[in-house]
């Protein structure tokens, strides 16, 4: 506990200095290299890093983060409809083109990886069995970390926010898990997926959920005071709620690739996809959250 304890201290200072003080290109590049070192952990635990397809899937990944990295200006204009006029768009050239490419890189990629990793998993002289995990395998790392890690920035560039929205997706997981750790551990006593984790209860899960609401309501009350309060709540609400289930998948992952933790690399916390699980879930919550708040209103 002491060296979690002390390794999160200085995570989360770390944390706090990349968000609001590295510059936005540099910022890009973490989370490219962030999310190389989760897919590489991920790919670890099912023994599959040393087949052929790992640097082409890789590359195909982070292709895929990179397109929707560069998708700000799509995001920017879903945030504020008013400049979402497509025609005023294309006069102007520039603004057009910024919205375009991007789109038409993440359709190559999406395309070229959704043909590419099945063709080269199912070569060789393995099991067919052992193809059909491979390309499974793969296919959902693939997806799973090149669409969420590509979030990242969006959330931190979200107008008029100033990077809190990230901070908010960063620290909501981290009250609701620790929260639920607390509180499972006090009053915990019926089990919440005793398959997939069984430490996890019904009672730290409602601990989790209730202190990200109240953590929703500080950031709601200081950070996020532009925002209306209820909807600051109301995704902190959900993100105590699906983020919880991010950690359930990456048990889950881990259970079947038979490992505990998916690297050692951070002392007391396992590896950076260890790290990361409900980060990843959270971001979904969040940008989802945003783009429905640019629709209603």
């Amino acid at each position: 506990m002491k060296t979690r304890i002390i390794t999160a201290a200085i995570g989360i200072a770390a944390t706090v200095g990349i968000i609001y003080f590295l510059p936005a290109y540099i910022f890009n590049y973490l989370i490219i290299i962030l999310a190389f070192f989760a897919f590489a952990e991920y790919l670890s635990m099912f023994k599959e890093r040393n087949h052929p397809l790992f640097i082409i899937a890789a590359i195909l990944m982070l292709s895929m983060a990179n397109s929707i990295m560069r998708m700000d200006a799509i995001f920017l204009a879903a945030a504020d409809p008013a400049t979402a006029n497509i025609a005023e768009m294309a006069k102007s050239g520039e603004t057009f083109w910024k919205l375009y490419m991007p789109l038409k890189q993440f359709l190559t990629v999406l395309f070229a990886g959704t043909a590419i990793i099945p063709m080269i998993a199912l070569t060789g002289k393995d099991e067919i069995a052992v193809k059909f995990r491979r390309m499974n395998v793969y296919f959902f790392g693939f997806f799973y970390f090149g669409i969420i890690f590509g979030l990242f920035p969006l959330i931190k560039n979200y107008p008029g926010a100033n990077s809190h929205w990230f901070l908010f997706m960063l620290v909501i997981p981290w009250v609701c898990d620790s929260a639920a750790y607390f509180g499972g551990k006090a009053l915990g006593k019926h089990k919440f997926a005793p398959a997939i984790s069984p430490k996890k209860t019904w009672e730290g899960a409602v601990f989790g959920m209730i202190f990200s609401v109240v953590a929703g309501l500080v950031f709601a009350l200081t950070l996020l005071d532009k925002e209306k309060v209820w909807f600051v709540m109301l995704v902190a609400f959900l993100d105590g709620i699906f983020a919880q289930f991010g950690d359930l998948v990456e048990s889950l992952i881990k259970r079947g690739a038979g490992v505990k933790d998916s690297s050692n690399l951070i002392p007391g916390h396992g590896g950076i996809f260890d790290r990361t699980d409900s980060l990843l879930v959270s971001a979904v919550i969040v940008f989802v959250s945003l783009l429905v708040k640019s629709y209603v209103g």
